[in-house]
């Protein structure tokens, strides 16, 4: 069953979810060899680069799509359905690309004009160590070493939140560093699950960053860009924390959905055996089967139609206030979480069929469980923090809506 697409945003969809649901089929075949080379392997890279995923959130000044973040997460969503760290590199690549299109136009030529596919990873929650920043007269020269940069083997950048030494004390900013520019740790990515995304330490030692490749992060989080920035488009005035929370929702949400599709092909030839009865014929299975699929779906429309119905607020001109923030991001929350509980089902009814290693099931048990544990799809953070605006409270220290 095909899921619908749903809330246009007032734009064509573009090539990219197409693109995402022809590359289903061949991801799925790769997935194994995908986990095996603990990253993203080059012709995967290309494959995806060939079907426009790493330029949704382009700027269309540069060649890209400028997709409306819902459109982008069904996108993410159908390429996930194939491949759980394809559809994470996806996802994460998209609201980086949004990140970037913020920063000076002299920034974006070498980012987008570079004559290589734009991948950024962006590594801005709390990840770094041993940082030395010194500040000179046109930048500053960084050294220091960062964990979990999700596909740092094929990336052209990287993004890198740090503290800047000031007169009225250090303020945090974000700065990119060329490829040419890091080393990457190949044995630091040792996980349970989303091996293929390749999510290594990377470090920098004495290295320049000029001042015009680096860019305020209190601007970022309130929703500004770098004062010579000439993007103008709606996804460069969406919600930055909203962004990042759809994409990592979208390839959970369609890893439930592999997980279903996964079982309801296997419960069609499978034999119980315990009972020696065709499991097609058993109860459980039969709503397992009907329950995932329908769930699935709906927490996919919702994702949809919800951040299509935030970009039509951000496209006219509205203020997005805190309280409408958190429930965005509630509401994604609970979404992977009714998503895992629907395979948790699933894997419930495999039994000891899910034990043994490198059956796509088992496979898939663990990225989603390792997918849902991202902090940005934790319930109760930002719950309390959606709470406490209800109620008329101070939010927590360090929310970040």
């Amino acid at each position: 069953m095909s899921n619908p697409m749903v809330a246009n945003c007032h734009q064509e969809a573009g090539d990219p979810i197409e693109a995402a649901r022809g590359l289903q089929p061949w991801l799925k075949n790769q997935a194994t060899r995908i986990e095996e080379a603990n990253r993203l392997p080059p012709d995967v890279a290309e494959k995806l680069v060939e079907a426009g995923l790493f330029k949704m959130s382009v700027p269309k000044r540069y060649g890209g799509y400028e997709l409306c973040p819902s459109q982008a997460s069904l996108a993410v969503f159908e390429v996930a359905r194939g491949c759980a760290s394809s559809a994470w590199l996806s996802g994460l690549v998209a609201a980086n690309l949004m990140m970037v299109g913020k920063f000076s136009d002299r920034a974006q030529d070498e980012v987008f004009g570079g004559g290589r596919p734009a991948i950024v990873p962006m590594l801005t929650g709390g990840v770094g160590y041993d940082i030395i920043v010194a500040p000179t007269e046109d930048g500053l020269r960084l050294s220091g070493k960062w964990r979990y940069a999700s596909g740092i083997d094929i990336a052209s950048w990287v993004g890198l939140l740090i503290q800047v030494p000031g007169n009225d004390g250090p303020r945090p900013a974000l700065v990119l560093v060329p490829q040419e520019e890091f080393s990457i740790d190949d044995a630091s990515w040792q996980v349970l699950g989303m091996r293929g995304t390749g999510s290594k330490n990377v470090a920098l030692e004495e290295v320049f960053v000029p001042a015009h490749r680096m860019l305020d992060w209190q601007v970022l989080q309130e929703g500004g860009r770098h004062p010579d920035c000439s993007n103008d488009g709606m996804i460069f005035h969406y919600p930055l924390n909203s962004a990042f929370a759809l994409s990592v929702a979208a390839p959970t949400l369609g890893v439930a959905a592999a997980v279903v599709e996964t079982y309801t092909d296997t419960v069609r030839t499978r034999v119980a055996s315990g009972t020696g009865q065709a499991q097609v014929e058993d109860r459980v299975a039969q709503i397992a089967v009907g329950s995932g699929t329908a769930v699935t779906h709906l927490l996919c429309e919702g994702l949809v139609t919800g951040a299509a119905a935030l970009s039509r607020r951000v496209e006219a001109g509205e203020s997005i206030s805190l309280k409408d923030r958190a429930m965005f991001r509630m509401r994604l929350a609970a979404s992977t979480s009714l998503a895992l509980r629907e395979a948790q089902k699933v894997f419930r009814s495999v039994g000891g069929s899910l034990l043994p290693s490198g059956s796509p099931l088992e496979r898939l048990f663990r990225d989603i469980h390792a997918m849902s544990s991202h902090f940005l799809l934790q319930e109760d953070p930002i719950g309390e923090a959606f709470g406490r605006l209800l109620l008329d409270l101070d939010l927590p220290k360090n929310a970040r809506l």
